[in-house]
C-alpha cells in the first residue's frame, strides 16, 4: 500500500524534554534548535562520507604494507616494487576521493554559476563511482537563488542520493527542480525497495536517519516536505518552497 504523508515536525511522534519543549516555546530558539540539529546531521554525514570513501582503501592499504615487509625480509625486489607501485595507485585514489569530498563541501561553482549546474557536476560524479542512473529536469536555467537556499537544496539532494545507492537498490533516480507559479519544486524519485513511511516514523529506522535533517532544512526554509513510498515500487520524496522568488 501507498503511504504519503505531509512531514511537518508536529506530525512526527517523539520524545521532548520538559526543558526542551520550554525553549521550543521561543520561535528564536526554535529556530537555534533546528540549526544544531541540521549541523550534527551534517558532521554525521561528512564522518560517514570519510569512512566509506577512504575507510576500505587504507585499510587495503595497511595489507598491502604488511605484505611489502615481508616480501623485503625475504630479499623478493620485484614483489616489493609492484606491491610499491600498487600503493602508489591506491594512494592516488585515497587523494581523488578526498579531493572530491572536499568540493561536495561546498563547490566553488556556486560562485559563479547557479545550482542546476553544481548539481549536474555532482551527478556526473556520482555516477562514475555507483551504478545508479540518475535523470535530471530543471528549469531554472541561469537563475540564480539566495546561497542559503541553494545550499540546503544541494545538501538535501546529496542526502537523498546517498541514501537511494546505498539502502534502495535503484537502478534509476530522477531528480527535478522546477519553477511554477511562483513556488520552487524539487522532486525527487527512485524504483527502488521502498518503505513503510508510517511505520519509519514510528518506529525510525537508523538506515534513513538522513530523512530527519532533509526535514530539518526544508523547515527552517519555511518550506513543505512531502514523502510517498510504495513496498517494492519506490520512493518520492517532493520539497515545496514558496515566496522566495
Amino acid at each position: 500500500m501507498s503511504k504519503r504523508s505531509k512531514v511537518k515536525p508536529r506530525d512526527i511522534p517523539k520524545k521532548i524534554p520538559d526543558e526542551t519543549q520550554e525553549a521550543l516555546a521561543d520561535p528564536a530558539k526554535v529556530f537555534y534548535h533546528k540549526a544544531l540539529m541540521v549541523q550534527e546531521e551534517e558532521k554525521k554525514r561528512i564522518s560517514r562520507d570519510l569512512h566509506d570513501e577512504t575507510g576500505q582503501i587504507v585499510i587495503a592499504l595497511g595489507a598491502l604494507l604488511n605484505v611489502m615487509e615481508k616480501e623485503l625480509k625475504d630479499g623478493n625486489t620485484q614483489k616489493t616494487l609492484e606491491i610499491i607501485e600498487e600503493s602508489r595507485e591506491m594512494i592516488k585514489e585515497i587523494a581523488g576521493r578526498m579531493k572530491a569530498m572536499a568540493l561536495n563541501l561546498r563547490p566553488p561553482e556556486f560562485d559563479i554559476l547557479g545550482l542546476p549546474a553544481v548539481l549536474r557536476e555532482y551527478f556526473s560524479q556520482c555516477t562514475k563511482l555507483h551504478p545508479l542512473k540518475i535523470e535530471f529536469n530543471e528549469n531554472l536555467k541561469d537563475r540564480k537563488l539566495e546561497e542559503n537556499i541553494e545550499i540546503a537544496l544541494y545538501r538535501i539532494v546529496q542526502e537523498a542520493v546517498y541514501n537511494i545507492q546505498k539502502h534502495s537498490m535503484a537502478t534509476t533516480a530522477k531528480i527535478g527542480l522546477i519553477i511554477d507559479n511562483g513556488e520552487l519544486s524539487l522532486l525527487i524519485e527512485d524504483n527502488g525497495k521502498g518503505f513503510n513511511v508510517e511505520e519509519y516514523y514510528a518506529n525510525p529506522d537508523p538506515t534513513k536517519m538522513g530523512l530527519r535533517g532533509v526535514r530539518e532544512r526544508v523547515d527552517m526554509l519555511n518550506g513543505v516536505f512531502f514523502i510517498e513510498s510504495t513496498l517494492g515500487k519506490g520512493t518520492k520524496l517532493k520539497i515545496v518552497l514558496s515566496s522566495l522568488l
